[in-house]
């Protein structure tokens, strides 16, 4: 598929027609071929494929299908698994919109610095290749050089936009090691497990059993295991709050709850609200590092370039 299924508001747009097709009482497969009608082309021709195989072969596992499907990601199967698993998953498909959402609101200042750098980099590949030849004046040497640069930028477009978009890529894997980056990390992650963990506890589970599945449907695996460690502290008799607090999680995360326009102070965390409170953070820390990280790559990108300048003249 082109780079357009990686872009986070066409997300948001497939995960939104999907809960509104369930809203509507739609079933499965039906549902995905109504939203193959209305979301973006990228994902029209995948919804079809996934909706035939699932008719022809109704006998597999509705989650065995969506696995193997060519429209979701496999940190957003963890979260269809928790839906299927509670029967919410309208309720799991629109937090997957939300979560594209926000993400594509703050986009703006990733891709602006993404569009500079591609440019600055075909400038780049322009000069070289003018220079690196006997004849310096090479102006076709140099047009190659930029359409090849370019070119190489249009296909790894997709992979960028993939780790920016994805919770567990490379990127976002080597970004805690930088405080900043890990707190924007945890913050996304306390966010959706503490939806998550509501959505358990709503369709009737235990609080036990809820701790483990939420836990489950995180998808970075360090994180993971913190929440199942939640999960066997309060099987053996912790309080939740305590078991969370003694996790280490909100040490790592920039979440700050202040006192309201009334003066009062701010309740537990397990308090209803709290979840916008976390989103709120996760959403400051996001816009810090859409500005950020692509800053990061152009002062890469730069001190490539002068190292390639001080061996080649």
């Amino acid at each position: 598929m082109s780079y357009t299924k990686y872009l986070p508001s066409n997300r948001a747009v497939l995960f939104a027609n999907l809960s509104q097709a369930l809203a509507n009482g739609e079933k499965f497969p039906e549902l995905f071929e109504s939203a193959a009608d209305i979301s973006p082309g990228c994902y029209s021709k995948p919804l079809l494929q996934l909706a035939t195989a699932i008719r022809e072969q109704s006998q597999v596992p509705l989650l065995i299908h969506i696995k193997e499907a060519a429209v979701f990601l496999p940190w957003e199967v963890r979260f269809i698994q928790l839906g299927l698993a509670t029967l919410k998953i309208g309720e799991v498909f629109a937090r997957l919109c939300d979560y594209y959402a926000l993400i594509a609101g703050i986009s703006k200042y990733f891709l602006l610095w993404f569009v500079g750098f591609w440019c600055l980099l075909g400038l780049t590949g322009a000069y070289l290749g003018a220079n690196l030849v006997a004849d310096k004046s090479s102006v076709s040497v140099g047009f190659a050089a930029t359409v090849l640069t370019l070119a190489f930028g249009w296909f790894v477009l997709p992979g960028i936009l993939q780790q920016w978009i994805v919770p567990n890529s490379v990127v976002w894997q080597f970004a805690v090691y930088l405080p900043r980056m890990r707190s924007l990390v945890v913050a996304r992650s306390v966010y959706q497990y503490l939806l998550n963990l509501g959505l358990c506890v709503q369709s009737g589970m235990d609080l036990s059993r809820s701790l483990k599945v939420s836990a489950k449907s995180e998808p970075i695996d360090w994180l993971r295991q913190r929440y199942l460690g939640v999960a066997e502290d309060v099987a053996a008799g912790a309080p939740i709050s305590k078991a969370f607090i003694g996790s280490g999680i909100l040490s790592e995360t920039r979440i700050v709850v202040s006192t309201d326009a009334g003066g009062k102070k701010p309740g537990n965390l397990w308090e209803p609200g709290i979840t916008d409170v976390v989103r709120q953070s996760f959403s400051q820390q996001l816009e810090f590092a859409a500005k950020i990280l692509p800053l990061g790559l152009m002062l890469i990108f730069a001190v490539t370039w002068l190292i390639l300048a001080m061996v080649f003249y």
